[in-house]
C-alpha cells in the first residue's frame, strides 16, 4: 500500500510540473518546432503541423512554402464624398454584401456639415474588394494606412499547449478514479481535484485565445472617416445693413442700460436705510461727548 501511494504522489508531482510548464507565456521564439517537441514529451506522440486545427481559410504548416498564414489585418482611411448620409448607406450595403458587420458608427456636425466615422469587420478574403468599392464610391481618398499582424506561430503554440493540457487532464481524471477505487486518503483526492481545476482553467483560457486569434484573422477591421466636400451654399453669408434693425437694437440696448441704472439706484436706497441707523447712533454719541466736554470747559 505504501509503494502504491508513493507512486501516486510521484505521478501527481510530475503532472503538477507539467501543468506549470504549460502555464508559460503564449509567445515563443520558435513556436512550431517547440510545439511539436512538447507534444512528443508530454502527449506521448509527435504532433505534426498537419494535426493542428487551423481556422477556415488556413491550410498547411506555418513554415511550409506557399501556405496561407493567419494575419490580423487593420485598415484606416479617410475619404472625401459628395454626401455623408448617402456614403453611409452605400457602406452599410457593401458590408452586408460581403458578409461583414458594422462594429461602430458615429455621425456629427462640423461647420454645419455632417461627418461620420464607421468601423466595420469584413471577411479577410473580401478585404481587397471592399477597399476597391470604398475608393470608387468616393471623390478621392484623403488618407489610407494598413497593417498586418502575423499570429500563425502563436496559434500553433496555443493549439499545441491546449492538446498537452487536455492530455494532462485525462491522466489526472484516470488517477482520480484509481485513487477512489483504492479508497485513498481524502487529502490525495483533494490535491488531484485542485490540479484538475487548475488545468481546466488553463484549458478554457487557451480555448478563448485560440478562438480570438481565429476570429480576428478571419475578419479584417476597416475604419473609415467620411468627409463631405464643402458646398458653396454652406458658407454663412454676412447679413445686409438694415437701419430699422439697427434702431431696434439701439433701443433695446438703451432700455437694458436704463434698467441697470434703476436697479443700481434701488440697491443704493435699500443699503442706505441699513446705514442710516448706525450712522444716527454714532452722531448722537459724538454729540453727547462734545456737550460734556463743553460743560467741563465752562466749569473750569
Amino acid at each position: 500500500m505504501m509503494k502504491r501511494m508513493a507512486a501516486v504522489f510521484s505521478l501527481l508531482l510530475i503532472l503538477a510540473l507539467t501543468s506549470a510548464c504549460a502555464a508559460k507565456s503564449t509567445q515563443m521564439s520558435d513556436a512550431v518546432p517547440a510545439a511539436s517537441q512538447e507534444r512528443g514529451v508530454f502527449g506521448g506522440a509527435e504532433a505534426s503541423a498537419a494535426e493542428l486545427e487551423l481556422p477556415a481559410g488556413s491550410d498547411g504548416a506555418a513554415g511550409a512554402p506557399g501556405a496561407e498564414r493567419l494575419i490580423i489585418r487593420t485598415v484606416d482611411m479617410s475619404v472625401l464624398v459628395e454626401d455623408t448620409d448617402v456614403a453611409l448607406g452605400q457602406i452599410r450595403e457593401m458590408v452586408t454584401e460581403f458578409g461583414g458587420y458594422i462594429a461602430d458608427s458615429n455621425r456629427w456636425l462640423a461647420n454645419e456639415q455632417p461627418r461620420a466615422r464607421i468601423t466595420m469587420r469584413i471577411p479577410a478574403e473580401h478585404l481587397d474588394e471592399a477597399l476597391d468599392s470604398l475608393r470608387s464610391a468616393s471623390i478621392r481618398v484623403e488618407h489610407e494606412s494598413s497593417s498586418g499582424q502575423d499570429v500563425t506561430e502563436e496559434y500553433y503554440d496555443v493549439d499545441a499547449r491546449l492538446r498537452n493540457l487536455e492530455a494532462t487532464e485525462e491522466e489526472l481524471l484516470a488517477l482520480l478514479t484509481e485513487v477512489r477505487e483504492n479508497r485513498g486518503k481524502a487529502e490525495d483526492i483533494l490535491a488531484i481535484h485542485r490540479e484538475i481545476t487548475s488545468i481546466r482553467g488553463q484549458i478554457e483560457s487557451l480555448k478563448g485565445r485560440k478562438q480570438y486569434l481565429s476570429q480576428m484573422s478571419a475578419l479584417a477591421t476597416v475604419t473609415v472617416e467620411i468627409v463631405p466636400r464643402s458646398q458653396p451654399g454652406s458658407v454663412v453669408q454676412r447679413a445686409k445693413w438694415n437701419p430699422l434693425v439697427t434702431a431696434s437694437n439701439a433701443l433695446q440696448s438703451f432700455v437694458r442700460v436704463f434698467q441697470v441704472l434703476v436697479d443700481a439706484l434701488i440697491h443704493i436706497l435699500i443699503f442706505s436705510v441699513y446705514l442710516l441707523v448706525p450712522a444716527g447712533v454714532l452722531w448722537l454719541v459724538v454729540r453727547a461727548i462734545r456737550r460734556r466736554q463743553a460743560k467741563g470747559a465752562k466749569s473750569e
